[in-house]
């Protein structure tokens, strides 16, 4: 029988390891197009050590469902994404149209006009499957700022309420506004918890968070451990 000091010691240990799995580099490269959301890591590794530790803190009447749990969190861990970002409006354009509804006045910080999120495809998507999540993004410039910086940052949400994983990307490619189309691509690897993943969307402008949009999928696990994603 292992007594609370020597379990939780353990525990500890595996959540360490859980960690430096984590952060394992693929091939000694760092991501570029594809990334990880908490870091490079080993899913492999990562979902065993997490199986470990969630059976042993859910100790011997809840072993089974802790070692689910746990192997949930460390396929968490390891889910990578694809980012994309194109300008569709030119500065001049948004900036004209503003002036356009607003008397020929432009603002005096760069102001995002609009944004919107949204999760695709609309159907059913299964493990392994891409899930999209798709923003249009514009700004206009300010006066004071002509040249803005714009960053989107999305935040999962894990079906427990806990940050699942977040991720910070520039929506235009140089200071500038503009319309941008932005996609965060990614799958749900077998062995996620099931039930429903809120996606907070964020758009930053010259560091400083100005909109924001949320959106949400739900994760339902079928026969034989099959993850169905159901867009919300």
């Amino acid at each position: 029988m292992i007594t609370n000091p020597t379990r939780t010691t353990i525990a500890a240990t595996l959540a360490a390891l859980m960690l430096v799995s984590s952060a394992t580099p693929r091939d000694g490269a760092a991501a570029t197009m594809s990334d990880v959301f908490s870091g490079d890591c080993n899913p492999l590794l990562g979902g065993a050590i997490g199986t470990a530790l969630g059976a042993l803190l859910g100790g011997s009447r809840n072993r089974l469902a802790g070692a689910a749990i746990g192997a949930g969190a460390g396929a968490l861990a390891c889910m990578a994404y694809n980012y994309q970002t194109k300008q569709t409006k030119s500065a001049q354009q948004v900036t004209e149209e503003y002036k356009a509804a607003n008397q020929g006045e432009l603002p005096t910080s760069a102001t995002v006009t609009r944004f919107d999120a949204k999760v695709a495809p609309t159907e059913n998507v299964q493990a392994g499957k891409a899930i999209d999540i798709a923003s249009y993004i514009e700004v206009v410039p300010g006066t004071d700022n002509p040249r803005p910086t714009v960053e989107q940052q999305i935040t999962l949400i894990a079906p427990d309420g806990k940050e699942a994983a977040n991720a910070k990307k520039p929506a235009n490619q140089n200071p500038g506004g503009g319309a941008f189309e932005t996609t965060f691509r990614f799958t749900m690897p077998q062995g996620v918890p099931q039930g429903v993943y809120p996606v907070k969307s964020q758009v930053f402008v010259n560091g400083d968070p100005t909109a924001n949009a949320e959106t949400r999928f739900q994760v339902v696990v079928g026969p034989a451990g099959t993850i169905v994603a159901l867009a919300r």
